[in-house]
């Protein structure tokens, strides 16, 4: 599965803006693509606060999610992508 797939699903199924259940579900592409084209370098905070700067630049900042609402998509995207690149690295506790 390729990043834009994997961050697809993950904004898919959270449906940020509550928009899915009467719209295409690429109604989120363009906010997609944008997430898509800070990957490489993002970690989890990071990736949280593209997000929340995706959507606030596409949508009304009124109705935006805050940047700890974002954080458990952005924290599935990165164990979605680094946790399929890496299976064999076993996690430390």
């Amino acid at each position: 599965m390729n990043y834009y797939q994997i961050i697809k699903e993950v904004i898919n199924d959270w449906d940020p803006m509550c928009l899915l259940s009467y719209t295409s579900e690429d109604e989120y592409d363009p906010e997609i693509s944008r997430i898509v084209s800070h990957l490489p370098t993002a970690s989890v905070e990071k990736l949280a606060g593209v997000i929340h700067v995706v959507f606030g630049a596409m949508f009304s900042r009124s109705r935006v999610p805050s940047i700890n609402d974002c954080y458990p998509s952005a924290l599935k995207i990165w164990n979605k992508i680094y946790n399929n690149k890496f299976p064999n690295l076993k996690k430390r506790y």
